[in-house]
This record gives structure tokens, sequence and C-alpha cells, in this order.
């Protein structure tokens, strides 16, 4: 199976702090991805080597099978944190930079997802509820038209009904040459979304195909669980 993302033998540190060492894992290639663990254990921070936002103190990270670097953040669409717009931007002036800053931008996907959201294109975004802005991150995600989708905490502030509405249009928006990763603790929301879980521990990384789990008659949040007390 093709890997969408490898990792060999990285370590990442902050300061005095150790986050990973000699971390190696793949993920497979055309899948939906939920990677897992407790709070601190280094979600975000996997999520962001992967982007090429942070660097690794050591170690090798490909994508696609090329060592990332500034050539492969074009292949990957890294959901942004609602604090990461200007204070005076507007919805259309987020989708407007996205459109000019990336050449694969979808702007004709960005309308129909900003209707089916609820976002009004004049309304500045700072003074939206954490929701809305939220539902605007994960758009400018999904609008990107690359192999690999990295989504952080994607629907966590979301109200019930917005977060199937979120749910459907990561399914609906992405096929399946392309790879989703998605970080989260809200399993009950998202595991029928799943094709596989990587579960990041302090002893290791644990890697389970979610059709395997529920063959077994678990939920993947009940085996997340399991894992957990181990």
């Amino acid at each position: 199976m093709r890997n969408a993302v490898a990792i060999q033998g990285m370590n990442k540190k902050f300061g005095k702090k150790e986050v990973f060492r000699d971390l190696s894992l793949a993920f497979p290639a055309g899948r939906v991805i939920g990677l897992l663990g407790e709070n601190g254990i280094g979600k975000t921070t996997l999520l962001r080597l992967i982007a090429d936002i942070l660097k690794p103190n050591n170690g090798e990270i490909r994508v696609g099978g090329e060592i990332v670097s500034r050539k492969t953040r074009g292949q990957v669409s890294f959901m942004l944190a609602p604090e990461n717009f200007y204070s005076f931007m507007k919805v259309r002036d987020a989708v407007q930079y996205f459109r000019d800053f990336f050449p694969d931008f979808d702007h004709k996907r960005a309308e129909r997802l900003c209707e089916e959201f609820g976002l009004k294109p004049k309304e500045i975004i700072k003074k939206m509820s954490k929701g809305q802005q939220e539902r605007l991150c994960i758009l400018l995600c999904l609008c990107r038209r690359v192999p690999l989708y990295l989504l952080d905490e994607p629907i966590a502030g979301l109200d019930p009904k917005f977060k199937h509405e979120s749910i459907k249009a990561m399914l609906a928006n992405t096929d399946e040459e392309q790879t989703v990763i998605i970080s989260s603790h809200l399993l009950r929301d998202l595991e029928t979304v799943f094709d596989e879980i990587f579960i990041l521990k302090q002893d290791g990384v644990v890697q389970a195909n979610c059709d395997d789990i529920r063959a077994q008659g678990k939920s993947v949040e009940a085996f997340y669980l399991e894992v957990a007390a181990e």
C-alpha cells in the first residue's frame, strides 16, 4: 500500500522537553485517519511537522515520497486556527487570500460551502462565533485540491447540527485518492468516519484498522479507551 506520510527515526524537542523520540510510522494513502492520544501527547506537533510548519531535531519525514520541505507544502492543506486571521478580515477576504495564495484553491467549492455552512461573505471573522470561525477554517482547508489534508480538532467548537454538516463536507469534498488525517478527542462523533486510527502513547504508537475493530463488536471509542489504559 502506498504511503501518504512516512516518518523514520524522528525526534522533536522544545527546549528540554522531548515530545518524540525515535518515532517511526507510516500513514497509508487514500484513507481517513484518526490521530488520537491524550492531551499534550504531541498530536498537534506531529501535524505541524508533517506540514513543515515545525522542523524535527533529526530523523526523516516524507510526504508523497519526498522529504518534507517547502516543495511538499504544495501537497498539504493544513487547517488554520481562528486566531490566524487578521482582525479586519471578513469571510470573503479569507477566501480571496486563499484563492490568491494557493493555485489549487477551488473558489466555486468555497462559495458553495459558505452557503452550506451559513457563512456570510461580508461578516467580520473576529465577530463570528467560535463555531462559525471553525467552520470557516474547515472550509478553507477542504477547498484546496491536494493529496493530503491535516485537520486539528476540526469540530471541537461546533454544535451537533454543524458537527454533522462538517463531517459530511469532509467526506463529500475528498476522494479515494486523497488522505485526510484528523486529530480529535471527539471519537463518538467521528468514529464512523475513520478508516484507520493511530494512537500516540508515551511508549509508542498503536495502529488499528477500524473495520477490524468493528468486526470485534467494539466501537472505536471503546478500543481507544482500552489501549489508553494499558
